[in-house]
């Protein structure tokens, strides 16, 4: 685990957070970003492992003014009922009770260069890529943003450090679905994926972009249709 006085965590959004070393350095912030990697696991053990450290973590640092980084699956009403998104909500609960000083920050879908097969684009572009059969689900909202953009607005809210005790929820203006992304990846890829369509019930997802535009804004990140094409060719 990278743990020092700005950066927990040793994943994905961990590792680009040392992108901003220097920013964090002279902040006082610390980014907690240390979770599970698997949204899908059901694993009591990882589950409780997760809490618990973050347990451990308050005992010593809860003078700190923290930034943790959660889910914007906490306000989806089908995703919210997994395990994962649960404990995400647990932590949050925690944080408010432990921190007098907190932000946290609920993110959307990260797309970034990843080796973890369980994100949502790493699993559709190495099923078509290996031509595996996938389940692909209608009419299910996703909503994905750039790390460099996470990054960008993240330099913004440590600079201007005047969001004590907030929740901010980041995401793209525009959601889309996963068929969008399978076919960004066939039309690129030149090649067609083998899935089974499955329908689910009409789902909630309450993002609010507008609410948080302003750090969009002010980092002068755009979002268009074409916003998801651009970044999946950045990256694959």
């Amino acid at each position: 685990m990278i743990k020092n006085d700005y950066i927990v965590g040793k994943g994905f959004i961990g590792k680009n957070l040392k992108r901003i070393k220097k920013n964090l350095i002279n902040s006082k912030f610390t980014i907690y970003a240390a979770g599970i990697s698997h949204s899908k696991t059901k694993s009591k053990n990882k589950l409780n492992r997760e809490l618990n450290a973050i347990k451990v973590f308050t005992k010593k640092n809860s003078l700190k003014k923290i930034i943790y980084i959660s889910t914007a699956d906490v306000n989806h009403s089908l995703l919210n009922k997994s395990l994962y998104v649960k404990n995400k909500i647990k932590i949050e609960n925690f944080i408010k009770k432990k921190f007098k000083r907190y932000i946290i920050l609920r993110l959307p879908q990260i797309i970034g260069k990843s080796k973890n097969k369980n994100t949502l684009i790493n699993f559709f572009y190495l099923n078509i890529k290996k031509n595996k059969e996938f389940i692909l689900i209608k009419n299910f909202k996703r909503n994905v943003l750039d790390i460099d953009d996470v990054l960008k607005v993240i330099k913004i809210i440590i600079k201007e450090n005047n969001d004590d005790n907030k929740v901010v929820t980041l995401s793209n203006k525009f959601n889309i679905e996963p068929m969008d992304i399978v076919k960004i990846f066939e039309k690129k890829m030149n090649k067609l994926g083998r899935y089974k369509i499955k329908k689910v019930k009409k789902q909630i997802w309450t993002l609010n972009y507008e609410k948080n535009a302003y750090y969009f804004k002010k980092a002068k990140i755009r979002f268009n249709r074409n916003y998801l094409s651009k970044t999946i060719s950045k990256y694959y």
